[in-house]
């Protein structure tokens, strides 16, 4: 049972999730400090106010702590969505192999200049018979 245990612990998943949730937590932390110390104090003065968090509220309703909380879960979501950008770019950008066009052969690029030199023709005698209609 211990075998198995220490076995599920030294995973990479469980061991990666394991250190996802303590810098998370972490960072949360120093989240809702940026918000309560520096962000909602700004607000306030623009509002005019001490503690925008708190003493906005309506018969009892705390809409300004919801408000700090929305500005939380906005600033960790964009540092979430950052950080997984960068990851992928690095990760995804190691491993992609830029496909090369294939070679094109001489006959067929000579191939195409005909074909361009045809459409050419057939447009200067299609103007060629509208102007002779007119």
């Amino acid at each position: 049972m211990i075998k198995e245990f220490k076995e599920f612990m030294m995973r990479g998943n469980v061991l990666d999730l394991a250190v996802a949730v303590v810098i998370g937590a972490a960072f949360g932390k120093i989240v809702d400090s940026l918000v309560g110390n520096i962000i909602m104090p700004l607000i306030a003065l623009l509002f005019g106010d001490t503690d925008f968090a708190s003493s906005w509220q309506w018969n009892g309703v705390t809409y300004g702590v919801f408000i700090q909380s929305i500005i939380d879960f906005l600033i960790i979501g964009f540092a979430v969505f950052m950080f997984v950008k960068i990851v992928n770019k690095v990760t995804f950008g190691a491993f992609e192999e830029k496909e090369e066009e294939p070679e094109v052969a001489e006959e067929v690029l000579l191939l195409r200049e005909i074909l361009d030199e045809l459409k050419l023709q057939d447009a200067k005698e299609e103007q060629k018979y509208i102007r002779e209609e007119e």
